[in-house]
């Protein structure tokens, strides 16, 4: 079965598929109605529960598939929460190397809630935070370590109090640089006197590592 999706005028014909009994049939609904969210999504936001069904059904070899074409449509209707909740539920389905706007929103979605829960625990030391949240977040972050984007680093790091991932990119890019901006443009902003001290324990231990320290920058 092939579909030409440029010529396509209607969603309905792939939507039908997911009533197939054949697994197969599904799958290849899902995967084209996942090339074609951006143009069908207000056709396909009505039988949004069929793809639910489907990413729930655990005996559905492609779930993760699922879980992505529902995560797109809930982001066009501006349902951002459950955009991200099924994100997460897409896996690796879900990629931080697309550049869209959907993935921009869903992991800058990500970020807020991540900053946010883990500034609750600093009150609440039994909440835990879900699992799949903390891949998308680190994945982020090996993204930005990869196209050596430090600074975007630092100031998520700071806010979601990741101090590993702080000294981790304070390391990695231009040290003295990244410790200037974090201790002129980012330390007055973090509003726990806590993270604050631990954040400015870390500088003078980063700037202790060179071998010749700026006694002057530390006393700042």
């Amino acid at each position: 079965m092939s579909v030409q999706l440029d010529t396509l005028n209607s969603a309905g014909g792939l939507l039908s598929l997911l009533d197939e009994e054949e697994r197969e049939l599904q799958y290849y609904g899902l995967a084209q109605l996942d090339l074609v969210t951006d143009r069908f999504w207000t056709e396909i936001s009505d039988s949004i529960s069929k793809i639910e069904i489907l990413y729930e059904d655990e005996t559905f070899e492609h779930r993760q598939l699922a879980a992505l074409v529902a995560s797109k449509i809930y982001f066009h209707l501006g349902e951002f929460d459950d955009a991200l909740s099924f994100a997460l539920g897409a896996g690796e389905q879900f990629s931080l190397k697309e550049s869209s706007t959907y993935v921009q929103t869903i992991v800058n979605h990500a970020i807020d809630k991540y900053i946010e829960l883990r500034a609750q625990q600093d009150t609440d030391s039994g909440l835990t935070i879900d699992k799949r949240l903390e891949a998308v977040v680190e994945r982020m972050f090996e993204r930005c370590f990869e196209t050596k984007e430090y600074g975007q680093v630092v100031g998520i790091s700071i806010e979601a109090r990741r101090l590993d991932v702080l000294e981790r990119a304070l390391s990695s890019g231009d040290t003295k640089a990244l410790l200037g901006y974090v201790q002129k443009d980012c330390v007055d902003l973090i509003n726990s006197i806590h993270v604050q001290t631990q954040v400015l324990e870390l500088l003078v231990k980063v700037h202790m590592q060179f071998q010749e320290p700026d006694y002057e920058s530390i006393c700042l």
